[in-house]
């Protein structure tokens, strides 16, 4: 999108705060302060692919400044989330919002229709009533419910129990903007209490199975109740080996079990994709799922879905990144790596140095080659005169009255001015002749004074050429960076030019 289409944008957005500003009460200084740091957080985050961390900032400067601009970035965080349901609560209070501009009044239209055919019903009944009901882990309702449950499409671990009753879980699989159901008849508890499992693994998006049922995937968002006794806990996911472990539970008890799988090399033909890195150094250390790869010379393969890297290289602040590999993508990650206060420090005194000495050798060399060409300059006018003194001379010892003798001064006609013996004229001829070799000669301290100052002013210019560049590390302060471009508009991005507009 171009720079024009981003201000636009970005000017809607300032109204549309100034508007809303003048409704509110106004928040303090202070207030605004760290609502702008938080929502510039958001942005960077958002722009990282960290959806999570930039929803968690936009939350905030929501509780701080509530407005319908606020709250439609954050819908829209929540349908990159792919969290449809979470999506249509938040844009449907600001879709008709008059405080929007037509552009994201369009967006948000759209958004919602698009998150809203991502949404399934779910219909929950158990017998006895007054159950709990989980989804994925995560309490949501009790029975008997007042509507279904709005659910996003796909496969889903439903989980319902009730005081005296044993916990019962079912699988459902829920297509977008259609309906299912679940029936429960818990089964009574017998007089033991569950166990509690928590199950953790570096690898994300494995799913979990205890004793052969799915408890979700790896992270999971709560521990796992499982009976007293033998617990088989089972870690799958395509392109690795499949991590298994026994634990004795006690009754009312609470464990932890840590599973890491490995890769898969023959699973990685069908599972895998290649990974590359283009960070700006090629001594770079990979580090993917916690698991340190080595330095990183050429793509690796790695299996596709998420992964945590992590970049490190000897004078940069590690790098740490989502990244999430398919197939038919790009799968490179081209995040730049941001020196140490120590490397840019010597990076910028580096930069100095050569400049400096780079000048220094061009205004150097210009000073000499000026005093060269001056010295020529001067130096002329005396070799033209004994040029001429020495025209004179040789005219005169050619011209004869009386041989052997000669007329130094080169008159004819004068019988007054004497001739002289051919020797004085001689040694009168090669004086001048002397002279005029002596200025000649001078010119090459001229011609060496231009040389020097040439090959200084070429070798400053070369000083210049091949130091660091200045900007090789971008800009010293990433705020400053960032306040001069505009994000996506009518998105996060949007919004957050707007928003720092208004503080």
């Amino acid at each position: 999108m171009n720079g024009k289409a981003r201000f636009v944008g970005a000017l809607l957005g300032a109204l549309c705060l100034t508007t809303l500003h003048a409704q509110a009460a106004e928040p303090d200084a202070a207030a605004k302060a760290d609502a702008a740091k938080r929502f510039d957080r958001g942005l960077s985050l958002f722009d990282e692919g960290d959806n999570a961390g930039a929803l968690a900032e936009f939350k905030q400067v929501y509780s701080t400044m509530p407005n319908p601009a606020v709250l439609y970035n954050i819908g829209l965080v929540y349908a990159a989330m792919f969290r449809p349901v979470d999506a249509v609560d938040a844009l449907k209070q600001v879709v008709n919002e008059p405080a929007l501009s037509p552009a994201q009044h369009e967006r948000a239209q759209n958004t919602l229709t698009d998150q809203e055919a991502r949404i399934g019903r779910l219909s929950i009944t158990t017998v006895p009533a007054g159950a709990h009901i989980s989804v994925d882990n995560v309490d949501v309702a009790t029975t008997p419910l007042s509507a279904p449950l709005r659910v996003a499409a796909g496969s889903h671990v439903v989980g319902a129990v009730a005081e005296g009753y044993a916990l019962a879980r079912k699988e459902v699989v829920v297509a977008g903007n259609a309906d299912a159901s679940l029936d429960f008849a818990l089964l009574r508890a017998e007089a033991t209490r569950d166990a509690n499992l928590t199950v953790r693994s570096r690898i994300s998006a494995a799913e979990v199975f205890v004793n052969g049922k799915s408890a979700g995937k790896t992270p999971l968002a709560s521990s796992v109740s499982v009976p007293p006794g033998h617990v088989n806990v089972e870690l799958r996911r395509p392109g690795y080996t499949t991590a298994k472990q026994q634990v004795d539970m006690d009754e009312g008890a609470t464990s932890d079990v840590t599973l890491d799988l490995s890769i898969d090399s023959k699973a990685l033909a069908t599972e895998g994709v290649f990974f590359a890195l283009d960070v700006g150094r090629k001594d770079a250390d990979l580090y993917v799922d916690q698991e340190h790869i080595g330095p990183y010379k050429a793509p690796i393969r790695l299996p596709k879905g998420p992964h945590r890297v992590r970049v490190e290289a000897a004078g940069f602040m590690p790098l740490e990144r989502d990244v999430t590999l398919a197939f038919g993508t790009n799968n490179v990650l081209t995040d730049k790596l941001e020196p140490t206060p120590e490397t840019r420090a010597a990076h910028d005194a580096n930069v100095s140095l050569h400049r400096t000495w780079g000048w220094i050798g061009i205004g150097a060399g210009a000073l000499i080659a000026g005093g060269g060409a001056a010295f020529l300059g001067i130096n002329s006018s005396s070799k033209s005169d004994a040029r001429k003194e020495l025209a004179t001379a040789n005219a005169a010892a050619a011209d004869r009255r009386t041989p052997p003798n000669c007329n130094l001064l080169g008159v004819i006609d004068d019988p007054s001015i004497p001739t002289q013996s051919q020797d004085t004229c001689n040694a009168y001829v090669a004086d001048k002749q002397s002279a005029y070799d002596s200025a000649k000669n001078k010119d090459i301290i001229g011609f060496v004074g231009i040389g020097v100052g040439a090959a200084a002013i070429v070798t400053g210019v070369v000083v210049l050429l091949t130091g660091p560049g200045p900007d090789e590390y971008g800009a010293l302060d990433p705020e400053k960076s960032r306040r001069s471009r505009f994000a996506l508009t009518g998105g996060p991005g949007n919004f957050g030019a707007a928003l720092s507009g208004s503080f």
